[in-house]
Parts: structure tokens; C-alpha cells; sequence
């Protein structure tokens, strides 16, 4: 399963401190926001404004 790198234009609630990457496991365009399933299995959803980038992890 591929993993996906997050990074958002400003630190966000989901990461720490003032990091703007967050690591996910799966990530889901649905319109204007994407579905986040995060690494504790809980799933977010996030609005595309917040978003700079989504690349697949290495």
C-alpha cells in the first residue's frame, strides 16, 4: 500500500508544532477537500485551500 506526504501552505492542527508535512496512508481527492486516512487508522477530511502539495511517499 502506498503512502502519501501531505504538505499543507501553513502548519496545521494535524501535524506537529510548526511542521507543515504530515505522512498519511491513503489520500482521497473528493471535490473541493480530501480524505485523509491518517497512520492511526482514523480517517480526516481537509479542505484543498489548506494543501500546497500531496506526493506518494518514498
Amino acid at each position: 500500500m502506498s503512502e502519501y506526504e501531505v504538505t499543507f501552505a501553513q502548519p496545521h492542527e494535524l501535524t506537529d508544532g510548526e511542521e507543515t508535512t504530515l505522512v498519511v496512508g491513503d489520500c482521497e481527492d473528493v471535490g473541493s477537500m480530501y480524505i485523509l486516512e491518517l497512520t492511526d487508522g482514523g480517517t480526516r477530511s481537509v479542505g484543498k485551500q489548506l494543501v500546497s502539495s500531496v506526493t506518494e511517499a518514498e
